[in-house]
Parts: structure tokens; C-alpha cells; sequence
């Protein structure tokens, strides 16, 4: 008997005229695992939030979704389930409201926190946690509760790689060790796609289709689709080769040439010496850090959660002062901050931006007339983003930008970010999406500790790496020289 039935389903949010589904039927089994992929606004979202009715939007509604198990949901926003200011708070509060016996909890709660990792971190406050830190005590704190389906919207999307693959093998140990059904929206398909025992392909709000992974693979290049590119790298490099391991063994059969360094910039937009800052004194988050930011080039800075990446472009923007260093900028400054919500002030989103060639670009014109807190993670971005751009700035700072973008919209992005470097324009972002960053970036530095490690142009950098680092890094490392994405391989003459 299936856990999930949902039977032509349909929904349409109040104050849109279209439907964020369209007559969508599926079922899930108990025990599965499920990887719900689709571009942005394709309706992934809705759907995962109608199985939890506590959190389900409003809307007019047809056909039916049936849940016939408890449900647990983890989110994107690694704060918007949090409701305490300690683990040990956090992971009770649930159980202390179901009226729970305080040597029960203890109990309960000590056992989950060994089991994720988190007995260390019991009496520590949640502010003091790494990105990567909160989002497995949220996971944590719906895992006490036992549910026996756990839904996951885009829940490593704020992560670094690191933080991103541990999140991801233990949401796989709760499918293997308690057959929890799991059920779990991503736009990277890292780690999800190969295990997934099916993939529910969202398009335009009707569900494409249904298939185990490697019958999907063979539906989307039978029609050639753009989807594809929501396939992990090494498992649509070649035809029949699923792991890196065997795309090493099939590049090595194709006699590839190293590529060239990059060469490093002289023109300098923004240069900052030995910047100092810290939200509490002796507590410093930026330590004496230096960066040299290169014109009308895309710089881009990686590192690990909580290494300072976002107080970083505070500093830059001058959100923040640094109490030491200074900061020199040749034009004006402008920011995408993280939570781009916190930038929409307006009823609609047609008085947040001007609506036009920009818009049109970043492909929002059909949102024009709806609240921007209505808006999918990866329309809201692109709202913020030309809300960013509208200023035409000199530099512009992104934090994060490529969150909630799909594969077609971060090439769409890639485009605009290059177009806006020929016209002037200086880029420095900050990400976690090392596969964007190897792909598109200029130059990449590696914050680690509040400290600047390195700068080097994106093949160097990425081929100096080995763990935080491109698929097609590892796929080429010691094989040939400075070849980091699937350009670079092409270019290498390592595709057939």
C-alpha cells in the first residue's frame, strides 16, 4: 500500500493566475527514497509542502494528496525551523510539548545527539553552529520525533561541499538503517541521483515522469533535453559509466592534453589590506585578511560555513566597519545579501523592480503581479538580483546567488555575469556551489578561519584541490594538468 497517493492533483496559489501543479499523480512505497528534481518554479516546493499539512500553503486546490504516515520536513532555510537558543533545547522542545517524562527526554535526547553527531554541541547556543551544524540538528530535531516520512526541500542549498556530503550520508543512513520513506526536492544531484530508487521530474507544474534513475537518463537523452544537465557530471560524461572512478578509466583511454594557467589580472577594482572585524570584541571573524578583487573579471571566494564568507562582503559593502585594514574601491559598491527576502518591502513585485530587459532576461516577467513572498527560493533570487542590478554599480557583490537556481538558470547567469564584465563591470562572489565557480569564475580564493589562504586563476586554483574541488578535478587529477569543468574537457579532447 503506498505512504504518498496523490491523484490529479492541482493548485493555484491565491494570488496567481497560473497553477504551481497541474494534474499530478504518483504514488511512493514505504522505504523509498525519492529525488524530486525540476528548474526553478517547476513546482517542487508546493508539492513537498502539501504533504506537511501543518506548513501547507493555501490555494485553490483539486484532486487529492494523501499521507497515510507522520511526516517530518526539513527546509531550505537552515533558521526557519529553529524555535530555541540551545541543541539540548531544541532537540526537547518537541518532546517536552508532548508532555514527555524529563528522564524520557534526557534519554531521547542523548541518544539522538550521538547518533547525529551532536553530543559535543548539546550545551553549546545554536548561534555558535556552522551552517552545516544547524541544518543536522534540524534534521536532528525531526528524526527524535520518529517520523516515518521525511521530506527535504533543497536542504544542502546553504552548504558548503563538505557539510553538503555529510547532510546527505545521513539522510541515505535513515533511508538504509530505518526505512524511512525520504523524500527529497535538490537541484544538485550530487550523492541523491544514483541512489534514488526514483526520480520525479517536475516541468511546468506536471510531473514529466516517474522513473527509476537510469530509465530517467535514458528518457531525457532520448529527448535530447536540457534537464540533463541536473544529472551529475559523471554520470553523463559518457554513455554506460555512472562513477568517477570509471570516468577516470574511460579519460585515461583518450589521450588528453593539459590546458594552460590562467593568467592573473593587473587591474585591480577593489584592494583590501589586513581587515579586522568582529561582531564581539575578541571574537574576530575577519583576521587581518587581504584580497585583491580583479576588474571586470568574475572573482569568486569559496571556503567552508562560518568562515567568513558573508561577513566579508559586509565589510566590502560597508554594512560592517572593520575596526583595522582598509578598503579601497574604484566606483560604486552594490550587494546581494544571503536572506533576499529581507530586501522585498513591497505588495507586489512589479513596485520592487522595474520590470523590463532585465527581468526578461532573467526570465521573471510572468511575476510581475505576485507578492514576492509567494515566490519560489529561485524566483526571489533572481528578483533580488535585479533589484541589484537596477543600481548599476561598478562592483557588485553577490552573496550566495546561484541559490535555488536550476542547471539551464545558472547557465543563463553565467551569461548575464560574463556580458556584465565585458560592459565594465566587476563580479566577487561568494558560494558554496564549487561546479558554478569551476565552470564560470575568473579567479577564486579560499577563506578559511577568517584568512584569505590563496588566490589563483579557476584552473589552478581547482587543480591545487583535492577535496574541495570540481567532479571533472577529480575525474582528470594526475591524468592531465588545469582541467576543472566539462569545457575544459571538451577543450582537452576528453569527450566523445
Amino acid at each position: 500500500m503506498a505512504i504518498v497517493n496523490c491523484k490529479n492533483l492541482s493548485f493555484k496559489y491565491p494570488t496567481g493566475d497560473f497553477y504551481a501543479l497541474k494534474d499530478v499523480t504518483f504514488d511512493i512505497q514505504q522505504g523509498d527514497f525519492v529525488l524530486v528534481m525540476g528548474k526553478s518554479a517547476s513546482g517542487k516546493s508546493t508539492l513537498l509542502r502539501l504533504m506537511k499539512k501543518e506548513i501547507a500553503p493555501a490555494g485553490d486546490i483539486s484532486g487529492s494528496i494523501n499521507i497515510s504516515a507522520k511526516a517530518g520536513f526539513v527546509p531550505q532555510n537552515v533558521e526557519e525551523n529553529i524555535v530555541t537558543d540551545k541543541v539540548r533545547s531544541e532537540l526537547s522542545f518537541a518532546l517536552s510539548n508532548m508532555g514527555m517524562k524529563s528522564d524520557d527526554i534526557e534519554l531521547k535526547v542523548s541518544e539522538v545527539a550521538s547518533y547525529f553527531n551532536l553530543s559535543s554541541k548539546l550545551d553549546r547556543n545554536i548561534s555558535e553552529l556552522s551552517g552545516g551544524e544547524k541544518q543536522m540538528l534540524n534534521l536532528a530535531a525531526v528524526m527524535i520525533m520518529n517520523p516515518d516520512i521525511l521530506i527535504l526541500d533543497e536542504p544542502v542549498s546553504q552548504l558548503d561541499l563538505v557539510s553538503a556530503e555529510k547532510f546527505i550520508s545521513m539522510v541515505k543512513r535513515l533511508n538504509s538503517d530505518f526505512s524511512t520513506t525520504v523524500i527529497i526536492a535538490e537541484h544538485s544531484s550530487n550523492g541523491l541521483f544514483d541512489y534514488a530508487d526514483k526520480i520525479m521530474m517536475l516541468e511546468q507544474g506536471s510531473l514529466s515522469f516517474s522513473e527509476n534513475p537510469y530509465d530517467s537518463i535514458k528518457i531525457l537523452k532520448a529527448k535530447n533535453s536540457d534537464m540533463l544537465d541536473f544529472v551529475p557530471v559523471e554520470m553523463r560524461l559518457f554513455d554506460g559509466v555512472n562513477t568517477i572512478k570509471d570516468c577516470r578509466d574511460a579519460v585515461k583511454q583518450l589521450n588528453i592534453k593539459s590546458l594552460p594557467d590562467g593568467e592573473i589580472n593587473d587591474n585591480i577594482a577593489m584592494n583590501v589590506k589586513n581587515i579586522s572585524f568582529a561582531y564581539k570584541k575578541g571574537e574576530d571573524v575577519l583576521k587581518s585578511l587581504s584580497l585583491s578583487v580583479y576588474k571586470n573579471s568574475i572573482n569568486a571566494v569559496a571556503g567552508p560555513n562560518s568562515s567568513g564568507k558573508s561577513t566579508l562582503l559586509k565589510a566590502l559593502s560597508g554594512v560592517v566597519t572593520p575596526y583595522r585594514g582598509k578598503v579601497k574601491a574604484k566606483g560604486r559598491v552594490s550587494m546581494l545579501c544571503q536572506n533576499v527576502y529581507d530586501l522585498f518591502t513591497k505588495d507586489k513585485c512589479s513596485q520592487e523592480v522595474q520590470f523590463g530587459e532585465i527581468t526578461d532576461y532573467l526570465e521573471i516577467s510572468d511575476i510581475a503581479d505576485r507578492h514576492p513572498y509567494d515566490l519560489s527560493g529561485g524566483q526571489a533570487q533572481r528578483l533580488a538580483l535585479a533589484k541589484v542590478l537596477e543600481q548599476n554599480s561598478d562592483i557588485i557583490l553577490l552573496d550566495e546567488p546561484t541559490k535555488g537556481f536550476d542547471a539551464h538558470l545558472k547557465k543563463q547567469f553565467a551569461v548575464l555575469l560574463k556580458k556584465l564584465c565585458a560592459d565594465g563591470k566587476t563580479i566577487l562572489i561568494v558560494s558554496h556551489d564549487i561546479e558554478f565557480l569551476g565552470e564560470y569564475a575568473d579567479y577564486v580564493s579560499f577563506l578559511s578561519d577568517g584568512r584569505i589562504i590563496t588566490t589563483a586563476d579557476r584552473r589552478s586554483f581547482f587543480t591545487n584541490l583535492d577535496f574541495y574541488t570540481t567532479t571533472v578535478a577529480k575525474i582528470t587529477k594526475s591524468i592531465a594538468d588545469n582541467i576543472v569543468s566539462v569545457d575544459d574537457l571538451k577543450q582537452a579532447g576528453g569527450m566523445v
